[in-house]
């Protein structure tokens, strides 16, 4: 298949004239994108049966065009730039500065000079011998005097390897190739205003001052240059010729008219050749320069993963955060205040380089927009909910917009990023009644509450974005569990709470509702390392995450005050019933009326042979370790 490429223009102060003569783009263009899979400024297919969606779009969803390469963003970036005036002198990273301080790759690029440069050089170096130096050059304002300029002509090829200072002069038009990587710092800009920002310190901290190479490589007929990230060669055609496809390719038009498979092609014209084509034929005078991409290196692929956690402030995202950081990860968070950066849950990460923080919240769909697009996110552990079922009969409507439209807003953001990201939405088994148990992923939904209905929305909204929009989306139904960073609120951290007390010699009587209620109770601890687990298999899919050992409320407060010495004694029935002491029949649990649910659901207790058949993940804790642990000061 064919893709034929419409550039994204970009309106430039020191544009020349030379991309006017060859699109319908404004005046004042100096760049032209025609090979772009950047958000906003991607280029878009102008013909078949893709024709109006953009490349970016296409690179996430039809990945199987592009030969399925493992990056998540279009490995490579042309454009054709037009200068009437000196751009800024800039210097891209090498590998290990750009994953030290971005968890990014550094950038390669080179530029090929076309017919219409009338420029005689380019810079391309720096006559200083170390940073020292430099820094001295540039407090005396001297940069310029400094800088090195290398003669160009038609045809040559200017490699600019990272750690390269580099600028393209005035009167130049050429095809740039380029890494897609959106890091390059600038050293200087000719005292121009208004004045842009210079990233002296990163530019010294990356200068290579000791590269010899010859960086300029004349392209003769028919030549080929060779890299580790990409091949450019260039095709001559003289009448026809028959072309065997090598793999996903790009090609753009240098010169000449004629045809490609009967399609008129033209000067200017770009278009892609995709993996699953096995040949094509010129006709025609043609002058053409194809690149070929190359998959990174493995050892390349050094990129910390990117996650983004939404709910960070509950334990869930303390044990997800703790997990993720624990395997090299960069942890992103949402919190809705800097207030929240003093709470429990992520202020023992903050000195952590690895872990940063943003201001946002579920009902403000455009922060989650920029928010995504400025972390690209391997993988979103989406755990934010108005989680109190009690609460949600008080405040119907908070608890929708949280966790019913929140969860609609985050895919939404995913799916329109065009980003490849993993995304795992945590559920509950709050959507079933209770009435058939063990739950599967097949048993039927049966809310009873606005918070159980507004979760069955967020999970029937997930497989709607994963099967109509190709989107990594996995549900998981993560039933019941606790651990020391769960709040005080939830009923076993107030058994748990309450024994601790006696223990320390505190008189106290607890008071539950419903005795009879049967609940999972398993650890957070497992529970972030079965969500982890989820994200990590080939293909999304629906779970539950489930310890499968269900005890009822009383149960759990017997086992967790025999802990402490006391061995309880029910007596009388219903709202009557009270826990005592069976030796001294001192009394430490009573019913209330106003924990009890009436629709309440009856039995959870999950199945999750499916989870666990799919990832291998098995359970570290059971009730009696849970409660251990919980009991620990």
């Amino acid at each position: 298949m064919i893709l034929f490429l419409k550039p994204y223009f970009e309106v430039k102060p020191w544009a020349g004239n030379e991309l006017n003569k060859i699109y319908d783009c404004p005046e004042g263009t100096g760049e032209a994108w025609i090979v772009s899979g950047y958000n906003n400024k991607s280029s878009i297919i102008t013909n078949g049966r893709y024709k109006g969606q953009t490349l970016r779009h296409l690179w996430r969803k039809h990945p199987e065009l592009f030969g399925n390469y493992p990056e998540k963003e279009f490995p490579l970036l042309l454009k054709l730039i037009s200068s009437s005036d000196n751009l800024s002198v800039q210097v891209h990273p090498n590998d290990d500065y750009a994953l030290k301080t971005k968890n990014s790759l550094g950038k390669f690029e080179c530029w090929y000079i076309l017919p219409e440069t009338t420029a005689d050089s380019v810079t391309l170096g720096v006559n200083v011998k170390n940073s020292a130096e430099l820094k001295e050059v540039i407090d005396q304002n001297l940069v310029e005097s400094f800088l090195i300029n290398r003669p160009i002509s038609k045809d040559d090829l200017i490699i600019v390897e990272p750690g390269t200072v580099h600028a393209i002069h005035g009167d130049t038009f050429l095809l740039e190739v380029q890494e897609s990587s959106d890091i390059t710092y600038r050293l200087y800009d000719y005292n121009r205003e208004p004045k842009r920002e210079l990233h002296i310190e990163d530019s010294l901290n990356v200068i290579d001052f000791n590269n010899s190479k010859n960086r300029i490589h004349n392209f003769k007929e028919q030549d080929t240059f060779k890299n580790s990230h990409f091949n450019m060669y260039k095709l001559f055609v003289d009448t026809s010729e028959e072309y065997e496809n090598k793999g996903f390719e790009i090609f753009y038009i240098i010169d000449g008219n004629g045809f490609v498979n009967g399609t008129p092609i033209k000067k200017g014209d770009t278009f892609i050749l995709t993996a699953d084509s096995q040949k094509m034929e010129f006709e025609g005078n043609l002058e053409i320069m194809a690149v070929i991409p190359k998959p990174k290196e493995e050892e390349r692929l050094k990129m910390r993963k990117t996650a983004l956690i939404t709910g960070i402030t509950k334990q869930d995202g303390y044990y997800l955060t703790k997990l993720l950081l624990e395997k090299n990860y960069e942890v992103h968070g949402l919190i809705q205040s800097k207030s929240q950066l003093e709470s429990r849950y992520i202020i023992n990460f903050l000195d952590n380089p690895n872990f940063f923080t943003h201001i946002g919240d579920l009902t403000d769909g455009s922060n989650i927009n920029r928010i995504i697009e400025n972390v690209k996110p391997d993988e979103i552990y989406h755990l934010a909910s108005q989680s109190h079922v009690d609460a949600s009969f008080e405040m119907p409507e908070y608890t929708t917009e949280v966790n019913a439209l929140g969860t609609l807003r985050l895919l939404d953001a995913v799916k329109n990023s065009e980003i490849r990201t993993k995304v795992f939405c945590l559920s509950s088994p709050y959507m079933f009644s209770g009435e058939n148990y063990p739950q599967t992923e097949d048993t039927v939904f049966e809310p009873k509450s606005p918070y159980a209905v507004s979760k069955v929305y967020a999970y029937q909204m997930a497989r709607c974005y994963r099967e109509n929009n190709n989107l990594f989306v996995t549900n998981g139904i993560c039933y019941n569990h606790e651990s020391q960073m769960r709040d005080k609120s939830f009923v076993a951290m107030k058994i748990i709470d309450t024994a601790k007390m006696i223990r320390e010699g505190k008189k106290k009587v607890l008071e539950l509702g419903n005795l009879d209620a049967r609940r999972e109770w398993g650890h957070a601890e497992d529970y972030a390392k079965a969500m982890w687990f989820s994200l990590q298999q080939d293909k999304p899919n629906d779970y539950i995450i489930s310890t499968g050992e269900c005890y009822t409320v009383r149960e759990f407060v017997e086992k967790t005050y025999s802990k402490i010495g006391i061995n309880l004694l029910w007596v009388g029935e219903g709202l009557d019933e009270v826990g005592v002491d069976a030796v001294t029949k001192e009394v430490y649990v009573t019913v209330s009326s106003k924990f009890i649910r009436p629709n309440d659901a009856k039995v959870l207790v999950g199945d999750s042979t499916k989870f666990t058949k799919d990832t291998g993940f098995s359970f570290k804790y059971d009730l009696d370790k849970l409660i251990e642990s919980l009991m620990e000061d």
